[in-house]
């Protein structure tokens, strides 16, 4: 049974007010790709849709991992962005990734001594990569930007905001992207497999409608 303590009830109260407050300025966070409307993707968007997708793929075809596991970490994965930002990966230089790991990192431990201490707990297990659930959630949270593209088809972040109308040098870059990721996430053929198919359905929607326009 639970303590029912003023200690205690006092104590849920302060971590639930800290994590309102992060979610205010976590929502604030804007990332690369954008809605149909043309509006950025949020961080709270984000992660809500990773945990979706992350927990449907884990329940289907990856019966060893927890899906509860899974869904947590889908939660937590980009919380130090709250602190460093968001940093478009997608033909990142060497030099700007290492700036990009600095800054998550100062953010990851700023974050550890902040948070309440299941969050925190979570945050830093996810940062760990140790456990299956987490490689499997930073390899999926690679598949959504071009979903996003997909649907947005106008607003297409790779068209609009990336120089992407060359669809050759664009598809280029992608295949590279695609093989880093095969060396980087061995362990799961099926998701590449995946991806590749995901990768050609946004690319031909998006230029698709652009041709139609």
């Amino acid at each position: 049974m639970t303590d029912l303590s003023d200690k205690n009830v006092k104590a849920a109260h302060d971590q639930l007010l800290i994590l309102g407050g992060f979610v205010t300025k976590f929502s604030r966070v804007t990332r690369a790709p954008r809605f149909p409307d043309g509006a950025l993707e949020t961080d709270v968007e984000h992660s809500f849709h990773l945990a979706l997708s992350a927990t449907e793929l884990a329940s289907n075809y990856f019966p060893e991992l927890d899906v509860g596991l899974v869904a947590q970490f889908s939660m937590v994965h980009d919380m130090p962005e709250v602190y460093a930002g968001d940093v478009w990966t997608f033909g990142i230089t060497e030099e700007d990734r290492i700036k990009k790991e600095a800054a998550e990192k100062r953010a990851t431990e700023r974050l550890l001594t902040e948070l309440p201490p299941h969050t925190m707990d979570l945050l830093k297990r996810y940062e760990s990569q140790k456990e299956p659930e987490a490689l499997f959630v930073r390899f999926v949270d690679k598949f959504l930007p071009a979903i996003i593209n997909y649907w947005s088809k106008e607003a297409s972040t790779f068209l609009d905001d990336y120089d992407g109308h060359d669809r050759e040098k664009l598809h280029a870059r992608t295949q590279q992207w695609i093989a880093e990721l095969k060396t980087r996430f061995p362990e799961y053929p099926f998701l590449h497999k995946v991806l590749e198919m995901i990768d050609a359905t946004s690319e031909e929607s998006v230029y698709t409608h652009r041709k139609e326009k």
